[in-house]
């Protein structure tokens, strides 16, 4: 599984630009990169969508 960061960098996106993008200061961000502060479930969810990833759900 891909950090935050890896995620973030592979789109091309600075911290700046992606937390505006998501409605969030860079500094709460950061904060959720380096697991300072918890991250919802919500939150990952739009911080992956808008890096253009998705997740897939299966049965096992």
């Amino acid at each position: 599984m891909k950090s935050l960061k890896e995620i973030r960098k592979s789109s091309g996106l600075s911290q700046k630009e992606l937390a505006k993008k998501i409605g969030v200061t860079q500094q709460q961000y950061s904060r959720y990169e380096v697991g300072v502060n918890k991250i919802t479930l919500e939150m990952y969810l739009k911080i992956i969508n808008t890096c253009g990833y998705r997740i897939k759900i299966e049965k096992v």
